[in-house]
């Protein structure tokens, strides 16, 4: 039998050869207190409690799989976004901090209003059910390329309790938005904006397990999403409608240009928690 401390100890030993102690150590916390029920300060209160033979059985297949570089929340098939918990599969991609502070700056802009908003590549459907369940006046429709990703988005949102229109659209076809008739008030994205030559300088956890149409866009070819919401929104968006998007820190002087070539009159770029160029918000006016 192994204690919970000793636990934590050999699963973070296992996974430096691939992730540095304090990454291994938070990958080695995080994954125990989902399988064992526990929060982070129970782990270490009940750190001499023995683990049963049949749970560990799970831990060791899982801990396989965590040192082949499968990323802990595809090993426990779920990860907490905004507050709220999300299902995950190698079919979406794993919601990042980064995009909480995305969902944010619509909850500030739009909160208490009775706002249209259409979440375009919702992958995971994290977006637009973080933003269906903290602005309840809204109505949030969300559209994927993908059918498996939209499965596990549908299945998120009845999860958390939240209604939101979905269908499958290719962002590309920009001359047939799928809601007809629809007029929205914010276009929101966390697009693919990776350029292709940065694979190689990335973690093999996300290039090798995270879903590449989800992550990565042509060099040749780095705005091509931008292009396809810009002119989505020139056809769906009311007049003083928006578009509030994820992007490339690299990115913000050719986004400007791009959105005021389709007709936008104001292009503002915000940082994220680390200080780096992030977010953009577009106005039609």
């Amino acid at each position: 039998m192994i204690h919970i401390k000793q636990l934590i100890t050999t699963i973070t030993q296992q996974l430096q050869p691939l992730y540095d102690e304090r990454e291994a150590a938070a990958i080695s916390y995080l994954y125990l207190q989902t399988k064992l029920g526990m929060q982070r300060y129970e782990l270490v209160l009940h750190g001499q409690e023995c683990v049963g033979a049949q749970i560990m059985a799970d831990i060791e297949r899982d801990v396989e799989k965590l040192k082949a570089g499968c990323p802990v929340q595809y090993v426990l098939g779920e990860t907490e976004f905004y507050g709220l918990l999300f299902k995950v599969s190698p079919e979406v991609l794993i919601p990042r901090p980064e995009t909480e502070e995305l969902v944010q700056m619509v909850i500030e802009r739009y909160k208490g209003r009775n706002v249209r908003i259409w979440d375009v590549g919702t992958g995971s459907g994290c977006i637009a059910v973080a933003l269906a369940k903290m602005l309840p006046d809204a109505e949030v429709f969300a559209t994927d390329v993908s059918e498996e990703a939209l499965a596990v988005a549908l299945g998120n949102a009845h999860r958390n309790g939240v209604e939101v229109t979905f269908a499958r659209h290719d962002m590309r076809d920009t001359a047939h938005p799928p809601f007809e008739g629809v007029r929205f008030d914010v276009l929101v994205s966390n697009p693919p904006y990776i350029p292709a030559s940065d694979r190689a300088t990335m973690h093999r956890n996300v290039t090798e397990y995270e879903p590449s149409l989800a992550l990565f866009v042509p060099d040749e070819d780095k705005l091509w999403c931008y292009e396809a919401i810009a002119r989505l929104g020139q056809r769906v968006l009311n007049p003083e409608g928006a578009i509030i998007a994820e992007t490339y820190h690299d990115y913000h002087e050719a986004l400007t240009s791009l959105f005021k070539r389709n007709g936008f009159g104001k292009v503002c770029s915000f940082r994220d928690m680390n200080g780096r160029l992030r977010f953009i918000h577009i106005g039609l006016f």
